[in-house]
């Protein structure tokens, strides 16, 4: 089967990671993948020279004064002859699903957000995420018969068995793009209020963005600078994660979370705060789940997690576990393939 994969934006978040992950494991199971993306994605260096790959890029306008975006993609598409066409957020949505039309081949789409579906009139398919995903699309008038609930997946290998605390001091690791919705601010308090605590710990947040000034004079006027890394980009998720005691997600708004995912595959215990994705993902049996904008909570798990190790770690193999039966790729993927068929079958 021939995919052809297509995302618009410029930067580098769970959508775009979703986008690069889902190429590559299409490639791996022996499909023909075009990869069509902003002529100035920031990763396009992960799709490039992969066997079973051919990457397309594009220079994008606005989704309402752009008409020729849709015709530059089907151009792109008439000369690889897909069967299907994969689409990831709103702009891809909009400008691949019409050229989709104009090429007649089907096109499905992920639901990254809850946005106005709207710019998804050329789309045959939504894949949601979520269960919550899935009533939103329902309750704005999308046919029932056409969406699927297929969650975000992870390429990262599950390790085998969850290791005890590893570091003195204790290393807690967060990431994310630097936005006010991701809840650093908090997550620097509350660890504030850990060293308070006395425990001996270390943190680092991974990431760029807008917010990042704004976070280092907060660690500075919290005179934890010391004991915080700020702004650093990273590359290999899986190093970081294997260096972590603790992970956490401090955040206000997250409708999926692919990073509890990364987590989960190399068995390290996780304090997340109870938004949408991940409390559809994890539970009290496999994570601590807190309170929305809670920096007492933030703290209070942080602690607990690191005076209750045993348990700590308990949660942390549940949630591998967990990992290996859902989302890992050869759980997810099989999911994808069968709406593929089924939709180009009927097509």
């Amino acid at each position: 089967m021939r995919v052809s994969q297509i995302i618009l934006a410029k930067g580098f978040g769970g959508a775009e990671r979703s986008f690069v992950d889902t190429a590559l494991a299409l490639a791996e199971r022996g499909y023909q993948v075009q990869a069509i993306c902003h002529k100035r994605f920031s990763k396009i260096e992960l799709l490039q020279g992969i066997n079973g790959i051919q990457v397309e890029t594009v220079n994008v306008g606005s989704e309402w004064s752009d008409f020729l975006t849709p015709r530059k993609i089907a151009a792109k598409l008439r000369a690889f002859e897909p069967n299907i066409i994969h689409t990831q957020l709103r702009r891809a949505a909009w400008h691949g699903g019409h050229a989709g039309k104009i090429v007649g081949v089907p096109v499905v789409a992920k639901l990254h957000n809850y946005v106005d579906l709207t710019k998804y009139r050329y789309i045959h398919t939504l894949f949601c995420t979520t269960q919550d995903q899935l009533q939103y699309a329902i309750k704005n008038g999308w046919p029932v018969e056409r969406v699927e609930v297929i969650p975000n997946f992870s390429r990262i290998q599950p390790i085998e068995t969850v290791r005890n605390f590893k570091n003195t001091p204790i290393h807690i690791l967060s990431y994310g793009r630097y936005v006010k919705k991701k809840g650093f601010d908090l997550l620097l308090r509350a660890f504030k209020s850990l060293l308070d605590s006395g425990v001996t710990a270390q943190m680092t947040i991974g990431g760029q963005g807008e917010e990042l000034a704004a976070l280092k004079s907060l660690a500075k006027e919290l005179q934890i600078q010391d004991s915080v890394k700020l702004g650093v980009w990273i590359d290999d998720v899986t190093a970081a994660l294997d260096a972590a005691d603790l992970f956490v997600l401090p955040s206000l708004d997250e409708p999926f979370g692919i990073v509890i995912l990364e987590a989960m595959a190399r068995g390290v215990p996780i304090i997340s705060t109870h938004t949408k994705g991940p409390s559809e993902v994890l539970s009290e049996e496999t994570a601590r789940l807190v309170e929305i904008g809670s920096i007492e909570a933030l703290a209070e798990a942080m602690i607990d997690c690191v005076q209750h190790p045993d348990q700590t770690l308990e949660r942390a193999t549940r949630a591998l576990e967990c990992y290996r039966r859902n989302y890992y790729q050869d759980a997810v993927l099989p999911k994808i393939e069968r709406v593929y068929k089924l939709i180009t079958s009927n097509s």
